[in-house]
């Protein structure tokens, strides 16, 4: 039997519809973030707690000003808006164009797929725009376009209207920057000092504890140089509860990406086993995965025990609610490894049956470890790896930032 595509099918009624169903889409479309063992709750929970608002998907800093500035332009004329998420989405395609004009090509979203593109940088973005306060009423995208009418309406009103009117309300930062005049035709993505400085001081004034807004006020451009945020010098300078964040997130990262590990070493194993390896393709993984375990297990040896307890306490005191399943696979994981030594992972029958058991709770018969067919999709990499919490992302944005403050 010829194997056949795998293809999800929905309606949606709403534009809130669509944009949630696609967040969902996004998160299987981004290389190295398929939650194979379900580690992503720990995961968000550092990425969300120290840099709120940001996501893999930004690319660059000053989009957040683009995306006001676009519905700013729709609400000066919303007598003539019928259709905001069309003409939304109209003025957003320009904004590709005018970036293309401006030389831009690193980083411009929609660059290639131009009128074609499923998502736009504002359904992107939202979350920061909310978070970080620009969007006032601090609401959803969706929830915007539904009520643009009435809220552009009453920004407009005038002396002449009679008192019992609704008060006018505020839909983006009054201190917002003003764009730059013909910034439709040719724009880029270098921040101003005096947008660079308004952004800066929105996060600081947003997310004050969060390590988002020390970087924001204590970093620099140098920060493209570092790979993981814990590398990053002024990180060991921050105050002492996001020290302790960084730390747990770095000792985390490491501690399961033994599992990670193990997880594709037993899938090219099983590969071979069932049907055999002429090409010798899977016996390549498997060498790999064993170099790499034995590297990491070198790294973990190193590193004091892990105690699962300290991490549960951290996201209690952070409200972050982590289930039971997932703190028992966390836990038995650093019970063996804690017992036997990280050298015994990769040959551990029992941390090989806690992996299997892991993926067949999360997934059921799609489990690659009982599923041939999902097996023999396998393309020899799966799951989250080490986790690097959005750094890649997030020192894109920082140096956006601090680029336009040394303007």
């Amino acid at each position: 039997m010829s194997p056949v595509a795998a293809t999800l099918t929905w309606l949606d009624l709403t534009s809130t519809d669509r944009n949630q169903v696609r967040q969902i889409l996004d998160l299987f479309e981004e290389q190295g973030t398929v939650d194979e063992l379900g580690l992503g709750t720990v995961r968000d929970f550092f990425s969300d707690t120290l840099f709120p608002g940001t996501s893999t998907l930004h690319t660059r800093l000053r989009y957040v000003l683009f995306i006001p500035w676009v519905y700013r332009r729709l609400e000066a004329r919303h007598r003539q808006v019928q259709d905001i998420d069309a003409e939304a989405r109209e003025q957003e395609i320009r904004v590709i164009d005018a970036l293309r004009s401006g030389g831009e090509e690193e980083g411009v979203i929609g660059g290639h797929a131009r009128e074609r593109l499923a998502r736009l940088p504002s359904q992107a973005y939202w979350s920061a725009l909310a978070r970080w306060g620009l969007f006032c009423p601090r609401q959803s995208q969706g929830w915007y376009h539904h009520h643009f009418h009435r809220l552009a309406g009453r920004r407009e009103r005038t002396a002449d209207e009679p008192l019992e009117a609704e008060e006018p309300v505020r839909t983006w930062h009054p201190q917002l920057p003003e764009p730059p005049e013909d910034w439709l035709q040719a724009t880029t993505f270098a921040l101003t000092g005096e947008e660079a400085a308004f952004l800066r001081d929105r996060i600081e004034c947003a997310v004050p504890d969060s390590l988002l807004a020390y970087l924001a006020r204590e970093g620099n451009a140098g920060l493209v140089d570092t790979q993981f945020l814990w590398e990053v010098p002024e990180v060991g300078q921050a105050p002492e509860h996001l020290q302790q964040l960084v730390a747990a997130a770095r000792r985390f990262s490491l501690h399961m990406e033994g599992a990670t590990l193990l997880y594709n070493l037993q899938l090219a194993e099983l590969r071979r086993d069932r049907h055999g390896d002429p090409q010798g393709v899977d016996q390549g993984h498997i060498d790999t995965y064993r170099e790499r375990l034995a590297v990491w297990a070198g790294q973990e040896a190193e590193e004091t025990p892990f105690d699962p307890q300290a991490l549960w306490a951290l996201a209690a005191r952070h409200r972050v609610v982590l289930r039971q399943p997932l703190r028992r696979f966390v836990e038995s994981w650093s019970e063996v490894i804690n017992s036997h030594g990280a050298a015994a992972v990769a040959d551990s029958q029992r941390l090989r049956e806690l992996i299997a058991s892991r993926e067949r709770a999360l997934k059921g018969p799609r489990a690659r470890v009982v599923n041939t067919n999902r097996l023999d999709q396998w393309r020899g990499s799966a799951g989250l790896g080490r986790l690097d919490y959005r750094w890649p992302d997030v020192r894109r944005l920082l140096a956006d930032l601090h680029e336009g403050l040394g303007r």
